[in-house]
């Protein structure tokens, strides 16, 4: 019944978000912009929601890109006033599958997700999900476990970490070995008192172009395999990230053009440097809330384990610069 309860809300859920669509949202904003809705003129924002009936100004040297939830960029870069439902029949594509398009999308969803309009719309059914019980644990014998996006990670240099976690409490050891793929051999191991290991730690005993696969045990457990990893040059990902820059031809702030690199990275198993790139995002527009917010969830890949891995997320939340009431 519990379990019914839950899916019932999520679906309440998923439909309040489903039926919008006509909706702009703001991505990225140079210049000054308003908007006018309900007779009231107020500044535009990064995740503003532009909805038919209102009316954009844009001043002398602005420049305005907006996403439609079918992945679709809009801009603005005249001065003059534009009421939303000019672009009504401007968000069709036949494009939906490219990597552009699916960025765009996920724009969409991420920066309506967090608007005042879904909260409203769907504030009743989020309150029925929280309200459900945490499931009781089963008897089950002792896993170690791993985070989905640590399955594979490019790496050429910067701090992050592999890591895991158990189903159970557990305060021993763990049995750390890293293998070369090619060979079968182990190249490196180790025992650990946590559960995190920096790349930057294994880096000398990788060779560059390589591919390894590690793995995790202790004495309650057997060894399980996780994820691979690849030492890349670092030239060889300075020159994905220059094709990431110019994968779009609209107009974008620092921020945001730092944001979709760093999605794009994070998306591509570059993971050291998409945490680079994120920082860089909140560096540009340290009063945008969305990109703090997306970057916090992304260190949660290493730090869902707990543990030593926490003092790397306690660490960035000091650094992140704070917003300016």
């Amino acid at each position: 019944m519990k379990s019914i309860l839950v899916l019932a809300s999520l679906f309440f859920v998923y439909s309040s978000y489903s039926q919008q669509g006509e909706e702009l949202l703001v991505y990225s904003l140079k210049g000054n912009v308003t908007v006018i809705e309900n007779d009231k003129e107020s500044k535009v924002k990064i995740g503003k929601v532009l909805k038919p009936g209102s009316t954009l100004k844009t001043q002398k040297l602005a420049k305005l890109t907006m996403v439609c939830k079918e992945g679709k960029a809009l801009t603005v870069t005249k001065e003059g006033s534009f009421p939303i439902i000019r672009w009504k029949d401007s968000c069709e594509t036949n494009n939906h599958n490219s990597v552009t398009s699916k960025y765009f999308k996920y724009i969409w969803e991420q920066l309506y997700m967090r608007s005042e309009d879904f909260k409203k719309n769907s504030a009743g059914d989020i309150a029925a999900v929280v309200r459900n019980e945490a499931p009781v644990r089963g008897e089950d014998d002792m896993e170690i476990l791993f985070e989905e996006a640590l399955d594979t990670v490019y790496y050429a240099a910067g701090d992050f970490p592999l890591s895991w976690r158990t189903n159970k409490d557990y305060s021993g050891k763990y049995y750390f070995r890293l293998y070369d793929s090619k060979a079968g051999k182990v190249v490196y191991k180790d025992s650990i008192v946590g559960n995190t290991l920096s790349i930057e730690n294994l880096k000398r005993y990788m060779k560059p172009g390589s591919t390894y696969q590690w793995s995790v045990a202790t004495k309650k457990t057997g060894e399980y395999t996780a994820g691979i990893l690849k030492l890349l040059l670092t030239k060889n990902i300075d020159r994905q990230i220059i094709n990431f820059q110019k994968a779009v031809d609209v107009p974008e702030d620092a921020a945001a053009r730092y944001f979709r690199v760093a999605y794009l990275l994070q998306n591509g198993h570059y993971l050291a440097n998409a945490f680079m790139y994120y920082q860089k995002a909140i560096k540009a527009a340290p009063n945008e809330e969305f990109y703090k917010e997306i970057l916090l969830e992304f260190k949660k890949i290493p730090n869902r384990v707990g543990g030593a891995a926490q003092k790397l997320y306690f660490s960035l939340e000091r650094s992140l610069p704070k917003s300016k009431q």
